[in-house]
């Protein structure tokens, strides 16, 4: 009761005039399947191009299976131009960027900002186990700490503060100690 359609060589669908679309439907809740595992490629190539779903959990996965098979999401082009992960969840995980097994990378060529933006949000960068937190490196011209109050809290290894140049400790307020 379907029809199949078999072709020893390319098939090509082509509307002819009038900006014609193509729509391609199942019934109901049929599914549209392109490609398959033993296929080479799918190639989708568009002036512009949307996939959306709606209500049920999605995916898009690159099973490798050797080194080097990379997933890249790009935006190219020397323009004023942005690549956009957002998110409308509404849980603490509303936006996950996880490595499990390897490290993670991120390189800005201009400044990088992490801000939070509601509910007076903490930002929490916290090494597993008795990993180390470094804020800077030595050719790093000035690491600026500053906020109405600024706690440092040391195990019992205590604080370590190296300088090849002077150290200045103030206060500027009226009736304040340094200790």
């Amino acid at each position: 009761n379907g029809v199949t359609i078999n072709s020893a060589g390319a098939i090509d669908i082509t509307t002819s005039a009038s900006n014609s679309n193509i729509t391609i439907d199942p019934n109901g809740t049929g599914t549209l399947v392109l490609g398959s595992a033993d296929n080479t490629a799918v190639t989708i190539d568009a002036k512009s191009f949307s996939i959306d779903a709606a209500g049920d959990a999605s995916n898009i996965t690159l099973a490798t299976d050797g080194n080097a098979e990379d997933f890249t999401i790009a935006v190219t082009g020397a323009t004023d131009s942005s690549l956009i992960l957002s998110s409308t969840g509404t849980g603490a995980d509303a936006l996950q960027v996880t490595a499990s097994a390897g490290g993670m990378d991120i390189t800005s060529a201009l400044a990088l900002d992490i801000t939070t933006s509601a509910s007076n949000s903490n930002i929490t960068i916290d090494p597993n186990g008795s990993g180390t937190l470094t804020l800077g490196s030595d050719d790093n011209t000035k690491v600026d700490i500053n906020a109405l109050d600024i706690e440092l809290d040391a195990g019992a290894n205590g604080v370590t503060i190296n300088s090849a140049g002077a150290i200045d400790i103030t206060t500027s307020a009226s009736d304040s100690n340094i200790t």
